[in-house]
């Protein structure tokens, strides 16, 4: 008898989880194929959007009218060398180097298909403040620009006012004065983070909130951008949805950092960097890799 209701339980189970896969397959060739990477469920009417992230499931955003993501999910596509290039608008493969990486053999990098380098011109200390010149950023712009890359720079910034940004992007105007920029120039800002990923306490961004954080990025695009270059800012996803104020800075490019075969981010963004890990002929240390994009038919906001 025992062995009798455990065969009926079973069946019962088996029969249970085939109506679901059906169930699931109907709902799924229903709806067709995902061709967004973040679609909206609902504006919640309290600043906020309710989303189905691709790469982070459902997630609650904060909601600015400005232009959304536009770019077609399948039209990201890997190559054999591992990068990932965009098929649904112009397309071009970069590279982000600094001195770390040691010595760079440009023509090689070239030859293999990189078409832009972000080199960085410098940082600020965490926790005295101090501005550096990155030890190779003139070996490195005067080898990618020879070697007939497009050139862009950034500012890994630990300012925490707007003052602060404003000197670094003096700083960074002064350094490239010299030299054909034809890419963004860019600000890297981040939290300083300890190895096991906690928030450094002892670094001097730990007091900049959200909004100090905007003025930083707002400041040193304004600088830029008044020196009739083109400015860019930095942000992960978290950084982005959680930290800053988009709307405040929608009138510059965002380089957008997810590690991901495909980018799911729910508003526009116009590079991105996709690995920390790229190997590229010519650069003998791991380097980040980037597409930068721009889709055709570019829409506003979806809401």
């Amino acid at each position: 008898m025992d062995s009798l209701k455990k065969r009926n339980l079973f069946l019962a189970v088996t029969l249970l989880l085939v109506v679901v896969i059906v169930a699931v397959s109907a709902v799924i060739l229903a709806r067709g194929p995902r061709d967004s990477s973040v679609e909206l469920i609902q504006n919640n009417g309290d600043g906020t959007l309710d989303v189905n992230d691709l790469n982070d499931g459902r997630m609650t955003i904060p909601y600015y009218d400005i232009a959304g993501n536009s770019y077609e999910l399948d039209a990201f596509k890997t190559g054999a060398n591992g990068t990932i290039v965009y098929e649904g608008g112009d397309s071009s493969v970069g590279i982000n180097v600094n001195y770390k990486d040691g010595d760079i053999d440009w023509a090689q990098v070239k030859e293999s298909g990189v078409d832009f380098a972000m080199i960085r011109v410098g940082w600020r200390g965490q926790k005295n403040g101090n501005i550096v010149l990155d030890s190779k950023f003139e070996e490195n712009i005067a080898g990618a620009t020879e070697a007939g890359l497009q050139v862009g720079v950034y500012f890994y910034s630990k300012a925490i006012n707007a003052q602060e940004a404003e000197e670094e992007a003096t700083f960074v105007l002064e350094q490239i004065r010299l030299y054909s920029v034809t890419y963004p120039v860019g600000i890297y800002w981040e939290y300083s983070t300890n190895e096991d990923g906690s928030m450094n306490q002892s670094a001097r961004t730990i007091q900049c909130n959200g909004d100090q954080v905007t003025d930083v990025i707002e400041a040193f695009c304004n600088k830029v951008k008044q020196s009739g270059r083109t400015p860019c800012y930095y942000a992960s996803k978290t950084m982005a949805y959680d930290t800053l104020d988009l709307g405040r800075l929608s009138g510059f490019d965002l380089w957008y950092a997810e590690c991901h075969a495909q980018p799911s981010f729910y508003y526009d963004f116009k590079m991105w960097q996709y690995t920390e890990e790229g190997n590229v002929p010519g650069i003998s240390q791991n380097c980040l890799l980037y597409t930068s994009t721009s889709p055709r038919d570019k829409r506003q906001s979806r809401m």
